[in-house]
């Protein structure tokens, strides 16, 4: 019986993610700050396709939180897990700037990024091999103002994934770093900004969003879908690496 267990995926990228685990088969763990809202896009998942989900509450900023589903993760899984996929919140400031974030901003964002990312590879040692993707964003390359204190934490992922490679190959991780989503999670940031800007939704997301792409729009969720199923039946060689999939919006190499 296989399991794959996504984290933060009451919404957006997290659900969408499940989403296409569930249509490939895959029984699975989600987890989300609102156990309301996780238990909710559980039944939903249940209800579309033939497998077993189960939703649990998951704060990736606390410690307790986290050992607490892994450990509720652990006695369903057993042997069964074969794809673990970490996607994240944001932090609470956002959209801020490093300037404007404070000391507790700063602590919540390396947490949720790092801190917790080391701990599930750590778990994922008694798992192996499964194959691990990490969540990060392209913007880590060239990092936007308003995004500052993700994109600055969000740098030491490709770190623990190429060291994780290196040291345990068979946990098989890999950093996919998305382009522009039009996800929930997106519009509420880009809704700020645009507010400040004095301009709409729209006008912001075509003028600052899908004009990066040469596509000339942002991921469709569909395209997210394949690439996940693509990674989680990757060969064993592909690991530690970084991938981009972005739509060439990132100008960076």
């Amino acid at each position: 019986m296989a399991w794959g267990i996504v984290t933060a995926s009451s919404r957006g990228i997290g659900f969408t993610v499940a989403k296409a685990l569930a249509r490939a088969g895959y029984n699975l763990v989600i987890g989300s700050r609102s156990e309301e809202k996780i238990r909710a896009a559980a039944r939903r998942l249940e209800e579309e396709y033939p497998v077993r989900v189960l939703g649990l509450r998951l704060d990736l900023r606390s410690r307790e939180s986290l050992e607490a589903f892994l450990s509720q993760a652990d006695n369903v899984v057993g042997d069964g897990l074969e794809v673990f996929v970490v996607n994240y919140g944001n932090p609470s400031c956002e959209p801020c700037t490093i300037f404007e974030a404070s000391w507790e901003d700063w602590l919540e964002a390396a947490s949720m990024y790092l801190a917790s990312t080391a701990r599930i590879l750590s778990w994922l040692r008694d798992h192996k091999p499964v194959r691990t993707i990490i969540i990060s964003s392209f913007t880590v390359r060239e990092p936007h103002p308003p995004l500052g204190v993700a994109d600055t934490v969000r740098q030491g992922l490709s770190a623990l994934v190429r060291l994780a490679a290196r040291e345990e190959p068979e946990l098989g991780p890999v950093l996919l770093m998305l382009g522009s989503f039009r996800t929930p999670g997106a519009l509420e940031t880009i809704g700020r900004l645009a507010g400040e800007a004095g301009v709409s939704v729209e006008e912001y997301w075509r003028r600052y969003v899908d004009s990066l792409s040469p596509l000339g729009r942002s991921g469709r969720l569909e395209e997210l879908e394949e690439m996940i199923l693509l990674l989680a039946r990757a060969p064993a060689y592909l690991t530690g690496a970084t991938i981009l999939f972005d739509g060439a919006s990132s100008r960076c190499i």
